[in-house]
């Protein structure tokens, strides 16, 4: 998403990421990583569970998943996403949309 960040939001697509670790490792992880965008902390895993995003590893991890929402519908999901491609996904799912 980091690499993608600049069209995502050119394609007014706002972007945060969800994880169930701590806020602490999370600012560790945005300065490490020079995120450019929000991160929310779920360690209990209630926002993961309310979109259906499978816990690995004994329920400590949420999986790498995208949504994306437009006038508040679901109208695209990944659960099964990978770091290197998560942000084109998202900017093909996009351009699909458009083109319906």
């Amino acid at each position: 998403m980091r690499d993608a960040f600049e069209e995502l939001t050119q394609n007014k697509v706002t972007v945060f990421g969800v994880s169930t670790d701590s806020v602490e490792n999370q600012k560790k992880f945005v300065e490490k990583n020079q995120l450019t965008y929000s991160l929310i902390s779920d360690q209990k895993g209630e926002v993961a569970g309310a979109l259906g995003v499978p816990l690995v590893f004994k329920g400590k991890f949420a999986s790498r998943s995208a949504f994306l929402f437009k006038d508040g519908k679901l109208v695209w999901k990944d659960t099964k996403g990978a770091t290197a491609t998560q942000g084109e996904d998202v900017l093909k799912a996009i351009r699909a949309s458009v083109k319906k």
